[in-house]
């Protein structure tokens, strides 16, 4: 029995889910096993919000440029908006995987913004054109809400930046597919329910929080509700994964 068009189109439609449900996520890792294995890597078509106390936080932009060149050999784009880009600490971290120092940072754009009106106009203008060229698997905006909270901006005009921005990321996130990370690296954290961490929160697909305490750091997922801890070594003192006994 011939299928009708109806009946075919419904058979390609459901073939298309079922291809959606198993195909598997497009991730990078950080390197970091707690935080890899609670959030199961950073996710392709999605933006993440990492937010806290964390000195972790700083390395996150260079981790997940190296680990996107060691998956995928594919570029990173970094737009940096804190000053804390460091090609030097990125090419460290390359060379700890044992990866071409040089090669990496070739696959590595980074873009710095001094205003909150140059990282609105690299968002909104410049940044397309640039996937567009490079083709880039994973976009990384660093320190993003640090130039919003310029005190010669007002509250109101940087609100209504950020949330123009953020529609921008999350648009050409979906568009080209890309693992998009937005860090924040504050003494305080955003707050959820009001102004720039609000507008934040709201927008981001999943937000991360990283708390650093004496000896560890708290790690939350605030969508998905999971929880994990990193225990910091004390000095001299070695971890289970440096004898390769933790996989």
């Amino acid at each position: 029995m011939i299928p009708t068009n109806q009946q075919a189109r419904s058979i390609q439609a459901a073939d298309t889910t079922l291809l959606r449900r198993v195909r598997p996520d497009i991730i990078v890792q950080s390197g970091i096993p707690e935080l890899d294995a609670l959030l199961g890597g950073f996710k392709a078509g999605e933006t993440t919000l990492v937010d806290g106390n964390s000195t972790l936080i700083a390395q996150l932009p260079d981790r997940l440029s190296v680990h996107t060149y060691h998956t995928f050999h594919a570029e990173t784009i970094y737009l940096d908006a804190g000053m804390r880009a460091d090609p030097y600490h990125i090419a460290k971290y390359a060379r700890a995987l044992e990866l071409d120092q040089q090669e990496v940072l070739e696959n590595i754009v980074i873009s710095r913004a001094f205003t909150v009106y140059q990282l609105s106009t690299l968002i909104r203008d410049l940044l397309e054109p640039l996937i567009q060229k490079k083709s880039p698997r994973t976009l990384v905006i660093g320190m993003l809400p640090a130039l919003y909270m310029d005190p010669d901006v007002q509250p109101h005009e940087a609100e209504t930046l950020l949330a123009g921005d953020l529609q921008t990321i999350k648009e050409l996130t979906t568009r080209y597919n890309l693992i998009t990370v937005m860090t924040n690296l504050d003494a305080v954290p955003l707050s959820p329910s009001r102004g720039l961490g609000k507008i934040l929160y709201e927008n981001a697909s999943d937000i991360l929080q990283m708390k650093q305490f004496d000896h560890t750091t708290r790690l939350a997922l605030m969508k998905k509700q999971k929880n994990a801890t990193i225990i910091h070594a004390t000095r001299g003192q070695l971890r289970l994964e440096e004898f390769g006994m933790v996989i």
